[in-house]
């Protein structure tokens, strides 16, 4: 992880892609296990489902690339705006609604089948995510801590009782941590 990126940015896309999806994979796994684990209740293909979500953030991560090289020695105020910009999108109807569909796929489950199911349920979760994949790359991809701070209010949205009651409270800690930077 400690190449991932470094002072210069984020090195070669391909390096950056096998450690963006590997990364996010463990990051994502704890929320994506329940719904893999309802598309096979429901007779759809697990692997389907399960290949069609990593599709959406390995081509995600093609983004991350562009952003993390941005965010390179691109200055410290550059990071506290990353951080604002996703404590504020975890306060908005957008986040909620992407959370809610997230946390509960079987209306989903039972429209699409497979891969396509996958497909949509990565770009909810990626609605979901997004921000705080952001607030990780202004905080350093290369840091163990911050992934899993961001692994960590990822899975307390997404599979716990707590869900959407956490935002304000993440947002809170995006906001201390954009302080934290600045200072």
């Amino acid at each position: 992880m400690d190449g991932m990126m470094s002072m210069e940015g984020p090195g070669s896309l391909g390096s950056w892609l096998w450690l963006w999806v590997a990364m996010s994979a463990a990051m994502m796994l704890p929320a994506l296990v329940p719904a893999a684990s309802l598309a096979t209740r429901v007779g759809r293909s697990s692997l389907g489902f399960v290949s069609g979500y990593a599709v959406v953030w390995a081509l995600s991560g093609i983004l991350a690339f562009e952003a993390a090289g941005a965010l390179a020695g691109a200055g410290t105020w550059l990071a506290v705006g990353a951080l604002g910009v996703a404590a504020a999108y975890q306060l908005t109807p957008l986040k909620s609604a992407c959370l809610t569909r997230c946390r509960g796929p079987l209306g989903l489950l039972l429209r699409r089948r497979g891969f396509r199911a996958g497909l949509e349920h990565g770009l909810v979760c990626l609605g979901c995510c997004w921000a705080l994949m952001l607030a990780f790359l202004a905080l350093g991809a290369a840091s163990m801590l911050w992934m899993a701070a961001v692994a960590a209010a990822i899975f307390v949205e997404k599979a716990t009782r707590l869900g959407g009651r956490a935002s304000a409270g993440i947002a809170l800690a995006l906001v201390g941590a954009a302080i934290w930077v600045a200072l």
